[in-house]
């Protein structure tokens, strides 16, 4: 037996969540330092989050919020200020959940900190980093089990960028299994959340080998952004071969609910006002954005594509034993059209998350949509800055829609 929890079925409380990402993410640094994190690197403003916002959470039907913290400041800061860490760490916890919503507490890690990205801490099984982040994970845990309660769930890594390959997807298998036992040690009845390799994907999950886990009170983690020129239009990306994408808006979902020709005229019009694309750059990524369209019309994205997806995690789960409902979606998420941000349609937005969510409710699956705030078009504030819930994205997530 992988530990003294056990799991017959999924934990209740983390059904219907929200990713928060400003709180405990993306730390200060020390002045003109880009390796070293300040002291205190989440107590300045950009760390706040208005009570009245977590309250409208609470208020749309909300469960949990899945509360991301980068392990970079844990795992480099030394003496008092890392204890000033666990205290604020714990904090927030304890205020999230006097609004009556659970917590999942997600290691996240960043490219902030070159040497602190999830790339350089699993690099190889038996670093010192690996085996700093491994004592992160004991820490954390004994730290979230002395809160003696039942509504906080650990997540020991997320989207590990890791397994593309036979052979480090059998390392991963490895890590995982030494990060459950290290949180399984300190937390015996804690909820833990697991994830495969290959970024947290469904592939990567499929990959799993649930064996070692069985009889452990845990979750399978998997993240969902297909198709990624719908999840992602308008979001800049470097380099050259994804240039294209931040002229995309207005792609369709379904896919075939919207015209070609004018979604083809949409993203023309997109790359044509950019005033500092040279002729050549222009034309690539005219030809770019084509193709990428074809592609995507094509193929046709509808529910029964995304259906055919999640029946995928949902035969794995059959096959090794697995309750549907310990399946947990921990993220999935779309860029909308709102204040500055050009993206999908209202509509389509709503389709998509509205289609996953079903999806994923039909076989059980618990799930956290991708987030409450963030600068990136993905936010589900009505407005960047602001305290309300986007009202038809909370309807067609089957929560408030007033």
């Amino acid at each position: 037996m992988a530990g003294s929890a056990t799991a017959e079925a999924g934990d209740a409380l983390f059904r219907h969540g929200i990713g928060v990402h400003s709180l405990l993410n993306w730390g200060t640094l020390e002045p003109n330092r880009s390796d070293h994190y300040a002291a205190r690197p989440f107590s300045d403003v950009d760390h706040e989050l208005p009570d009245a916002l977590l309250e409208a959470v609470a208020k749309a039907g909300f469960d949990f919020v899945r509360l991301t913290v980068d392990p970079g400041p844990f795992m480099q800061l030394t003496g008092a200020a890392r204890d000033a860490l666990d205290d604020r760490l714990a904090a927030t916890v304890r205020r999230i959940q006097r609004l009556g919503l659970a917590v999942v507490v997600d290691l996240h890690s960043n490219t902030q900190v070159a040497a602190y990205d999830a790339q350089a801490i699993i690099a190889t099984a038996d670093s010192a980093l690996f085996r700093s982040y491994v004592a992160l994970v004991r820490r954390t845990a004994r730290l979230l089990a002395g809160l003696a309660r039942t509504d906080v769930a650990f997540e020991l890594m997320n989207e590990p960028p890791y397994g593309y390959d036979p052979e480090s997807r059998r390392r991963w298998q490895g890590m995982m299994e030494t990060l459950h036992a290290a949180a399984r040690a300190e937390a015996p009845e804690m909820t833990l959340i697991l994830t495969g390799s290959h970024g947290g994907d469904r592939e990567g999950l499929l990959a799993l080998d649930a064996a070692p886990f069985r009889g452990s009170r845990v979750l399978y983690s998997f993240h969902y952004y297909e198709p990624y020129d719908f999840t992602h239009q308008g979001v800049p990306e470097e380099g050259i071969a994804g240039r294209y994408r931040q002229y995309l808006s207005g792609m369709p979902y379904p896919a075939a609910s919207v015209p070609r020709a004018a979604v083809e005229a949409g993203v023309r019009a997109n790359i044509d006002a950019d005033p500092d694309l040279d002729f050549a750059t222009r034309l690539l990524v005219q030809r770019q954005a084509a193709a990428k369209i074809d592609t995507y019309l094509r193929a046709g994205a509808d529910r029964t594509m995304i259906a055919r997806h999640f029946q995928e995690v949902a035969d794995w789960a059959r096959r090794n034993g697995i309750h549907g409902d310990q399946i947990f979606l921990g993220e999935f998420g779309a860029t909308r059209s709102y204040d500055n941000h050009r993206a999908a349609s209202a509509d389509s937005y709503q389709n998509w998350i509205g289609d996953v969510r079903r999806e994923a409710e039909a076989r059980g699956f618990g799930w956290a949509i991708w987030a409450l705030t963030g600068t990136g078009g993905m936010a589900l504030v009505s407005t960047d800055g602001g305290t309300q819930l986007d009202i038809g994205s909370s309807c067609a997530l089957g929560l408030a829609c007033r």
